[in-house]
């Protein structure tokens, strides 16, 4: 066999575990990428994101700061996501990560909450417990330092005759009163 002839071959079974390869791990294609994808944090928690989530492996995106999980994708994964501000949505935490939770027909997404870059998970509530999700996605989404959290609304009531505001109005001062 010639030289030529043994690095076509080469060149051919090359091409053909490529093709065979590529074909057992599709990429999910089209993920929009966050505002604010490309912060360096988001490579933090990128590094640390499971390999799978309640049983479902992760899949290769081609969006910068983005993961899947199951073929179809039962969950995905986008960094650098809108930092949500004070809300009246459910707010829990699971192992140390607050997160916004909002239900969206059968679909949840989750956002962390008190973290910059924030994270956001989008996943089938039918197919996915929201619990498995925070869990498994947590040690990444930690990687992220906490500059604030969940609160109690009850951390937040005004009692009245402890917290009234005449008691905050210095001596001398009337109240302004609205016109």
């Amino acid at each position: 066999m010639s030289k030529t002839t043994r690095v076509l071959r080469g060149a051919a079974l090359a091409a053909v575990s490529g093709l065979t390869l590529t074909a057992c791990t599709s990429i999910v294609a089209g993920i929009e990428v966050a505002p604010d994808a490309t912060n360096p944090q988001c490579a933090e928690a990128m590094v640390a994101m499971p390999e799978e989530i309640a049983g479902h492996e992760r899949r290769r995106t081609d969006s910068q700061s983005t993961a899947a999980w199951g073929d179809p994708a039962v969950a995905v994964f986008r960094c650098g996501v809108e930092i949500p501000g004070p809300t009246t949505d459910e707010c829990v935490g699971a192992n140390g990560v607050d997160w916004v939770v909002r239900e969206e027909g059968a679909n949840w997404r989750i956002t962390t909450y008190g973290r910059d870059p924030a994270m956001e998970v989008l996943f089938d509530g039918e197919r996915v417990a929201s619990s498995s999700v925070m869990v498994d996605v947590g040690n990444a989404a930690a990687r992220i330092p906490a500059d604030g959290g969940c609160t109690d609304p009850k951390d937040a009531e005004v009692i009245p005759g402890v917290d009234d505001l005449d008691d905050r109005i210095p001596e001398g001062q009337a109240p302004q009163e609205d016109q």
